[in-house]
């Protein structure tokens, strides 16, 4: 009798479980909006690993769709578009509403924004991808985003806000809201983002809001950032924490011309103390104790309507930035700008790049160190060649030491700010 029960409560614990695994797996048959074998019949089973079937080659939306659950949601496609066409007003395609880990995989997600919004103050249009953090949430948020394509959307292309503003998030220590002590680790691999973001001010290819003590770290390969109305990629860190970014083998190219192409009204989003609100291709603050950690390889900066690359680092501590490979051209403000505003150390490695015609041919590179900290800068096999006047311009603002190393490069000129080239 002993030995018959064992066996039963092991059958019945061996049933439950494969019950469990099979609501946690399933397939996605039809390209429905709703109704069994469909993406939303999935979600709503709480399945957190679902497959697309490769006769499914559009999912067409009337709502949009949620995970609300905890545990770590992978998708995988096989290049389906989930067609937002249809979605109506400012609502996103995808949301993951709980903070939980999130891969996706072979997918593209087309909104319903065609045109540029001419009144910043009133929204339109979604996000294709979004990820809210709770204020409860611990440890690492993890968003894969592998061969993932983003177009047609009025907001942010992709958003993973750990922030209790959302939207209102704002920036660096000038931003608001609190977060959650854990920290947002994005993984971009082969993601094309191509025009979103003219539904508004502010909305970037992708952006990663972090206002609590976690870190941001970002790992973008074979990626592209095209034709977004505010930034290519923005990370905001604006508490305690630090911001890493490694990137390879990637496009930032025309980003930030929302701003140039509506009517300018005096005060409004696009006021920039009297200037077009434009902006960058790849844009990084940190504020708050942490410091920003950098490095692009093997990457194209062309065309944005700001700076190619804007780091900023407030607060205290460092900015060291690592670059090689990095053709920047044709920006309307500097290729590469670094700014370190307070006590803290400001530390770049520049190995071939080449910047052409940006800012005008003036400072085609700006670092500058404003408060008290070294500026230590080198500069191999580089040129700068824009108009033959296309600066490098390196600042120490306050006590501390600042020097410039240059080894077989060709500089436009030099602008030296308490700096001693060596």
């Amino acid at each position: 009798m002993k030995q018959i029960l064992i066996g039963a409560l092991v059958t019945g614990g061996l049933l439950i479980s494969s019950m469990a695994d099979a609501r946690s797996y399933q397939r996605v048959y039809n390209g429905n909006n709703d109704g069994a074998g469909s993406l939303r019949a999935a979600l709503d089973n709480g399945a957190t690993t679902i497959k697309i079937n490769r006769s499914v080659s559009t999912i067409s939306l009337t709502e949009p769709l949620y995970y609300n659950g905890e545990r770590k949601l992978s998708i995988i496609g096989s290049g389906q578009m989930l067609d937002g066409s249809a979605l109506v007003g400012n609502a996103d395609i995808f949301t993951v509403s709980n903070g939980a880990d999130l891969s996706l995989s072979n997918l593209n997600f087309v909104g319903n924004m065609n045109e540029v919004n001419e009144v910043p103050s009133n929204p339109v249009g979604g996000k294709g991808i979004y990820v809210s953090v709770p204020v409860n949430r611990t440890g690492v948020v993890k968003v894969s985003l592998d061969n993932i394509f983003v177009t047609r959307v009025g907001n942010h292309g992709v958003h993973i806000s750990d922030c209790t503003l959302g939207d209102d998030c704002g920036g660096g220590s000038g931003g608001g809201g609190e977060g959650s002590p854990a920290s947002v680790y994005v993984n971009a691999n082969k993601l094309t983002i191509n025009k979103v973001g003219f539904g508004k001010s502010d909305a970037d290819g992708l952006r990663v809001d972090d206002r609590g003590e976690g870190s941001i770290y970002f790992y973008a390969n074979n990626s592209s950032f095209l034709n977004v109305g505010a930034d290519g990629v923005e990370l905001d860190e604006g508490n305690d924490g630090f911001v890493v970014a490694d990137v390879r083998n990637s496009l930032f190219d025309s980003n930030g011309e929302y701003c140039n192409l509506i009517p300018f009204v005096a005060g409004g989003p696009c006021d920039d103390d009297g200037d077009r609100d434009v902006d960058d291709g790849f844009d990084i603050d940190e504020a708050g104790a942490g410091s920003l950690f950098a490095r692009i390889r093997n990457t194209r900066v062309t065309n944005n309507f700001d700076e190619g690359l804007d780091f900023d680092e407030e607060d205290g501590d460092s900015i060291q930035v690592w670059l090689a490979n990095v053709y920047a051209a044709g920006n309307e403000d500097e290729a590469i700008k670094m700014s370190e505003e307070d006590d803290g150390d400001l530390r770049a490695f520049m190995r071939s790049v080449t910047t052409v015609n940006n800012n005008g041919s003036k400072e085609g590179i700006e670092l500058e160190e404003e408060g008290v900290g070294d500026v230590a800068v080198t500069v191999l096999d580089s040129n700068m060649i824009g108009g033959g006047d296309e600066e490098l311009k390196v600042e120490q603002g306050d006590e501390g030491v600042g020097t410039l190393k240059i080894r077989r490069s060709t500089i436009g000129a030099l602008d030296l700010d308490n700096v001693d080239e060596i």
